[in-house]
């Protein structure tokens, strides 16, 4: 029991080691990974995909802005407009010569003095501060500001989603001409959105200063979300929309996944620029590959406890056989006869079961040992106890009692164990003598056997048992030996 004990802690304190070695590495491994993967994405990546993005959109809508500026500044919108706007059909046919030139969706002129709205297709409508949707026009002209971006329906265009470009038109002595631009479709923004979240795998967006999303790619977010509303967004909209000079990186929550942001001031828009990364994706294939560690690891200490318990099993049999074993015969040894003779003892007091005790001796052992020596003795030794060991029955032990005595506790009485101990002793007597040259080791053939036997008495131990046979022994010997006798 003891044994067992030490085997389970050696199997716990191995399995302890090897799950503590596989999965707290592969896990420190992970987090070190993780770690790293999100140092590089807050301070790399993000920022290097902003840059590139920066660069990309502030091209795409630097064209209209100078466009509109250049409207703005041309000689002949502010001569027509100075002039009384009398040739409307000139100013038609600039503003589409303008649209069609550069590819805008839309080009436009507010005059300021006859509030009349001039669209590339004719006039569209006069403006009014009564009108809700005309107030774009007056807040733009009381802003101050020379141009600003403004994302609003187009009523001349079945009110389609625009990104509108507003320059202010003013005359040499200051005076407030007008307000002239293009606009460019929203829809045609967030495609350039959607292409580069599929080139760098990045969700991109743009807001105003206020949080109000004015690029997206779900144009159902496009002036109606502010991220003081999105879920994650929302506590930490206050310090993003403070961004203004240099871009800055936060971290937040959104439905159960953490999102590392860039967020980048464009001065030419006035509005903020958005790269997202979902961290948590990103680190989908370092958690798969720490599963795979730790799998790998289980079953890699699965067969090392396997091959460890086989091992000890092994070795545990070996031990316990050494520990009833003679060294040199491989039969029993004293310990065993002592266990077996307290089991026959039990068996005996339950079923009344019988049982006999041989002790055999080999005749002129002493003399083969003093002629050819000790390790032809051994040889002897062994080929007895191989010879012995083919007369007895499963029921039975052998066990070498001591240098060329045998003890054999045999299951049946008195009369049935001196048979077997007289079979046994024909065994060596039969054998036929080695011839001249023989090999020293058939010195087998030059012992015979003699044997003393008595059958167990209730109370009897086994130095009991062992007198009673030793005295039938006796006379075996005193009289020539290759013999068997009895003591009752």
């Amino acid at each position: 029991m003891r044994r067992m004990h030490s085997r389970n802690r050696l199997l716990l304190a191995l399995t302890c080691i090897l799950a503590f070695s596989f999965i707290g590495g592969s896990l420190i491994n992970y987090m070190i990974t993780r770690a790293s993967i999100h140092k590089e994405i807050l301070n790399k990546d993000l920022p290097l995909t902003m840059d590139n993005i920066y660069s990309d959109l502030t091209s795409e809508l630097q064209r209209p802005i100078l466009v509109s500026s250049s409207m703005a500044n041309d000689t002949f919108l502010k001569a027509w407009a100075l002039e009384g706007e009398k040739d409307t059909d000139k100013v038609v046919g600039y503003l589409e010569q303008i649209r069609a030139r550069y590819g805008f969706f839309t080009a436009f002129f507010v005059s300021a003095q006859s509030s009349t709205y001039y669209h590339y297709k004719g006039i569209h409508k006069k403006i009014s501060p009564s009108d809700t949707h005309d107030v774009w026009y007056y807040s733009f002209v009381e802003s101050g500001k020379d141009y600003a971006l403004d994302v609003d329906t187009d009523e001349a265009s079945n009110n389609t989603l625009t990104i509108f470009i507003n320059n202010r038109v003013v005359a040499e002595d200051g005076r407030l001409l007008g307000v002239t631009g293009v606009g460019l479709k929203v829809d045609n923004a967030a495609q350039l959105i959607r292409k580069y979240r599929e080139k760098y795998e990045r969700s991109v967006y743009l807001t105003d200063k206020e949080g109000l999303i004015q690029v997206h790619q779900d144009l159902s977010f496009v002036e109606s979300k502010n991220i003081r509303q999105i879920d994650g967004l929302a506590d930490i909209a206050g310090d993003i929309l403070k961004t203004h000079e240099s871009p800055a990186n936060f971290t937040y929550q959104h439905n159960d996944e953490q999102i590392l942001l860039n967020v980048r001031y464009i001065p030419a828009l006035d509005w903020l620029l958005y790269v997202e990364q979902n961290e948590t994706r990103a680190l989908a294939g370092a958690r798969m590959n720490f599963l795979r560690t730790v799998l790998i690891g289980l079953v890699a200490s699965s067969i090392i406890i396997g091959l460890t318990l086989l091992t000890i099993n092994r070795h545990q049999r070996q031990l316990e056989r050494l520990i009833v074993t003679d060294d040199l015969t491989g039969v029993a040894n004293r310990r065993q006869l002592e266990r077996e003779f307290t089991r026959a003892v039990y068996v005996h007091s339950r079923l009344e079961r019988r049982f006999s005790l041989i002790l055999m001796d080999l005749d002129g052992f002493k003399q083969v040992n003093d002629t050819f020596g000790h390790q032809v003795g051994d040889k002897v030794l062994i080929a007895a106890a191989g010879l012995i060991s083919n007369g007895i029955r499963p029921t039975d032990t052998l066990a070498r009692w001591g240098g060329d005595e045998f003890v054999i506790l045999a299951m049946g009485d008195c009369d049935e164990a001196v048979k077997m101990a007289e079979r046994i002793r024909g065994f060596l007597e039969n054998i036929p003598p080695a011839e001249p040259t023989a090999d020293p080791g058939d010195a087998i053939r030059q012992v015979t056997l003699s044997g003393g036997v008595t059958e167990y008495r209730r109370g009897d131990t086994l130095d009991a048992l062992l007198h009673r046979a030793d005295k039938a022994l006796y006379r075996c010997k005193n009289g020539g030996g290759n013999r068997v006798d009895r003591e009752v």
